[in-house]
């Protein structure tokens, strides 16, 4: 039983750059991606505060969550609304603090099918201002991605 080799991703014969190459933490802090974190940051918040109003305006209807499960009556619905707004709000973490694509993805795809159920069901357009949000902090996720990946292949920020 031998060691095993460690995965180089940068070597010459990966055919990528091979010099020394930042880390995720310092590319994303590098100049060249400060307006696209600025975007993230300001989709974050602003997708916290909708999560917040909609706490605060809670309106006794249902969701996405509570369409697919069945729930209905009071103590049900308000902790199925609990379990919403803490999805929400863990999947907008994961974005702003590890730039995920599969949160942002998903986040859209929740609100999309959120805003689906509310107009299919209660024939009201509500939760396009999330879903817009969301459509947004999934392009600039893959943006941030696609510039790490090119990275690491040239060594060019």
């Amino acid at each position: 039983m031998g060691k095993k080799a460690s995965f180089r991703p940068n070597t010459p014969q990966s055919g990528g750059y091979y010099g020394d190459l930042m880390n995720k933490a310092e590319f994303y802090r590098h100049a060249s991606h400060r307006k696209q974190l600025v975007s993230l940051n300001m989709c974050c918040t602003v997708f916290y505060f909708i999560v917040i109003m909609s706490f605060v305006m809670m309106e006794k209807e249902g969701n996405v969550l509570t369409g697919l499960l069945g729930i209905t009556g009071g103590k049900s619905l308000i902790t199925n609304f609990m379990i919403d707004y803490v999805l929400m709000v863990m999947l907008t973490v994961g974005i702003q603090f590890w730039k995920s694509r599969i949160c942002s993805f998903t986040l859209f795809l929740y609100t999309g099918a959120d805003c689906l159920f509310k107009y299919f069901n209660y024939r009201k357009i509500e939760g396009v201002w999330p879903l817009l949000v969301a459509g947004y902090m999934v392009t600039i996720t893959f943006e941030l991605a696609s510039a790490w990946k090119q990275y690491q292949k040239t060594g060019i920020a």
